[in-house]
């Protein structure tokens, strides 16, 4: 971001072209205030928003639930993962 003192040599300042092609919208301030903010995050929100933080919580209480739920394993494999786990 630039400083104030670099714009001392030119007739506008940093205000005057963040708000550059807004007059039309000064007699309703809200609509300014929502176009800045449109083009200063570039977040946007899922219309669902829990879901991510349901998922979150789920794999802090078992983080493996992510890799069961998409991971298809052959069933011989799996047999062999429970023998493992079963220290024989």
């Amino acid at each position: 971001m630039a400083r104030f003192s670099e714009y001392l040599d030119y007739d506008y300042l940093p205000g005057d072209i963040r708000f550059a092609g807004l007059s039309e919208y000064r007699q309703r301030p809200q609509e300014v205030t929502d176009y800045l903010a449109e083009k200063k995050f570039l977040f946007i929100p899922e219309k669902n928003r829990g879901k991510r933080l349901q998922t979150f919580l789920a794999l802090q209480n078992n983080p493996e639930a992510l890799l069961t739920q998409t991971l298809n394993l052959p069933s011989n494999f799996e047999s062999l993962l429970a023998l493992s786990r079963s220290g024989t």
